[in-house]
């Protein structure tokens, strides 16, 4: 039987994200992630197998380099996609990167977010609860398309888009989803010019 708060975690719905079921599937990652740390970053034949295991299923051969951040493994990796130093995949719903993606260091991608209002975000904790009470979280996906480059430092926010053969700016924080063939930067990201132009 499926969990129903992982269930409303994948369906973009509100959910107890401190429900106990989320720590064991954490532990789970961190100890398959640990494995996959173990490989040297030079190891690039020994990454690009592994990575295909380790990542979410439909994952292609791609490379990854230690050291990241992911929580659930719900990242899905397209062809030859590239992600360099120092990622962070907050990935309670699926973050998948389309073919030849090239990732720079120290971009996160963050699928989680809250409710605005605190009443709705914290909540009195029930029967079975792990801490005395509880944080409701929404996840949304995001979904970078083939040959798009996301430039260091970036931070993809919930739910966006990001279209094939755009690049984000470093240091752009995408809160909207960015047409293919563009060139976004900034805080909120805002469109520069077409690749093309």
């Amino acid at each position: 039987m499926t969990n129903k708060n992982y269930a409303a975690m994948l369906a973009g719905a509100p959910y107890n994200a401190t429900d106990p079921y989320f720590f064991d599937l954490k532990l789970a990652t961190t100890a398959a992630k640990a494995a996959f740390d173990a490989i040297p970053n030079d190891d690039i034949e020994a990454r690009i197998e592994a990575g295909q295991a380790f990542f979410a299923e439909g994952s292609a051969p791609c490379l990854v380099l230690s050291p990241f951040t992911i929580q659930f493994g719900h990242v899905r990796l397209g062809e030859w996609s590239f992600v360099n130093y120092g990622a962070t995949f907050l990935d309670a719903n699926f973050i998948t990167l389309g073919n030849f993606v090239a990732v720079g260091p120290n971009v996160q991608f963050i699928t989680d977010t809250h409710p605005v209002k605190p009443e709705e975000r914290f909540r009195p904790p029930e029967e079975g609860d792990v801490l005395p009470f509880r944080v409701i979280n929404m996840a949304l996906p995001i979904m970078v398309d083939d040959h798009a480059w996301i430039g260091a430092g970036a931070i993809i926010m919930p739910g966006v888009t990001i279209g094939a053969g755009a690049v984000v700016a470093a240091g752009a924080i995408v809160t909207r989803d960015v047409a293919p063939r563009t060139i976004v930067a900034g805080n909120p990201a805002r469109l520069l010019r077409a690749v093309d132009d």
